[in-house]
């Protein structure tokens, strides 16, 4: 979709599994090459990858000329820097840039269907952020349009963008996304993705 790039976050150190969790099998190839393929499904602008903690590990797997990896120093002051580093490079790839869609490497289940979904619905609608709604809260994927960029350059800390979600809820429309809440915080959470 023109004027529409894609971040995703994939910095972190991952310590409760203790390994690079984005690059565990999954399907075909690894959760964050899923991820990816989803997101090459919407035709975006432009794809990129904010790493940290395993910026190495994650070159040495994935060899894409059409995602560009963005090594993240600051990954351990949290997810906000890591959104920060990411957006700062798209909008000076684009500087028309409209919108930009958040995701995370550890949700295996994104589909295109429901970022299709998410796009359709902001260009149909007058809301300016689209968000993924499960177990009870509105996160990741999330579609935020460019009136937004620089409460997300504010961001501070772990929190990543949730916080921007509370306090505009007029301008937001969610989509049930169930399947999100299941992520990889741990070697039980991705024994259960496993044995799906």
């Amino acid at each position: 979709m023109k004027g529409l790039s894609v971040i995703i976050l994939a910095a972190g150190a991952a310590r409760r599994i203790k390994q690079a969790k984005m690059l565990l099998p999954f399907e075909h190839s690894t959760i964050l090459q899923t991820i990816l393929a989803r997101a090459k499904d919407i035709e975006p602008d432009t794809i990129c990858v904010v790493t940290g903690f395993y910026h190495k590990e994650i070159l040495q797997i994935i060899h894409d000329e059409q995602v560009h990896f963005i090594f993240n120093e600051q990954w351990e002051e949290g997810m906000s820097g890591s959104i920060k580093k990411g957006l700062s490079y798209l909008v000076q790839q684009n500087p028309e840039l409209q919108s930009v869609l958040i995701m995370v490497a550890d949700q295996p289940y994104i589909t295109s269907a429901l970022l299709k979904e998410m796009i359709t619905l902001q260009e149909q609608g007058q809301k300016g952020i689209i968000a993924a709604s499960y177990a009870g809260i509105h996160g990741t994927p999330v579609l935020f349009r460019k009136n937004y960029f620089s409460s997300l350059e504010n961001l501070v800390g772990d929190k990543g963008a949730r916080s921007i979600l509370q306090h505009y809820p007029d301008d937001l429309v969610t989509v049930g996304f169930p399947l999100g809440e299941i992520d990889i915080d741990t070697e039980e959470d991705y024994k259960k993705i496993v044995l799906k």
